[in-house]
């Protein structure tokens, strides 16, 4: 099975453990590095520890965020999150080259092209290429979906608002709402001042908060709520029944 190596701090020390791959953990000064069979540095000794794992399932370092230290594949390429004497994370190749300076608190896998980066407590996106696209300044960053990024601030006296933007990172809709919630039929449910709504995945407001409650579109219908009483809405946000109900289900 291929071996892999993953770079973590730690205060154990060990050298001369042989790779399969060629490559080999030297130390220099206390440090370790790997080298090849050519005697090629491939990774500098600036680590305080080179770590061999089988797979990566051995490895058993506690992520603080949704993952632990991993592999990345992109384009059939591979590239690993280390982690520097500092305790902040980056990226490199198999060569050892750094492609990602190792400045961040925590690195998530890749969704739809982008990687959630943390850095302390503020989160943001890199993009395949490993730039920063999105500055880690915002309390959550949501996974890229349908085109839209949901981003969430906490007020000065902790109260959570949304805003959106599009994957060119401008921001269409601000931090006007209460709750944005994932996407459905490229529609979103949005909550502002205890109102109901919809946005779609362009941050565009479809449907503006007036109803006490709404639900998912179904087949391109929503029920909405308001005085208690259900109707329906399209998705421009028209009302297609001409009276409302007392119960309503969903299409």
């Amino acid at each position: 099975m291929r071996q892999i190596f993953i770079l973590i701090a730690t205060i154990l020390v060990i050298s001369g453990c042989s790779f399969k791959d060629n490559t080999t953990v030297v130390s220099e000064s206390n440090k370790d590095g790997v080298i090849n069979k050519d005697g090629e540095v491939i990774v500098k000794p600036i680590y305080k520890k080179v770590y061999n794992f089988t797979t990566v399932e051995d490895n058993n370092y506690s992520h603080p965020h949704y993952i632990n230290l991993h592999w990345l594949h992109i384009d059939d390429k591979e590239y690993a999150v280390v982690k520097n004497i500092d305790n902040k994370l980056g990226i490199i190749d198999k060569d050892g080259d750094l492609k990602l300076k190792a400045i961040f608190d925590s690195i998530g896998q890749f969704f739809n092209g982008y990687a959630k980066v943390e850095i302390a407590g503020k989160y943001g996106l890199i993009n395949e290429d490993f730039e920063v696209v999105l500055k880690p300044i915002y309390d959550e960053v949501r996974n890229v979906i349908d085109g839209s990024i949901i981003v969430k601030n906490y007020t000065k006296n902790g109260q959570a608002k949304y805003a959106c933007l599009d994957t060119d990172m401008d921001m269409v809709a601000s931090f006007d709402y209460d709750m944005i919630y994932l996407s459905n039929e490229e529609r979103m449910r949005i909550v502002k001042d205890d109102k109901w709504g919809f946005m779609n995945t362009d941050c565009k407001v479809t449907v503006e908060p007036k109803y006490s409650f709404v639900d998912d579109y179904s087949r391109g219908i929503a029920r909405v709520k308001i005085d208690n009483l259900w109707s329906y809405v399209d998705l421009n946000g028209d009302e297609i029944t001409p009276k409302s109900f007392t119960d309503a289900d969903n299409f």
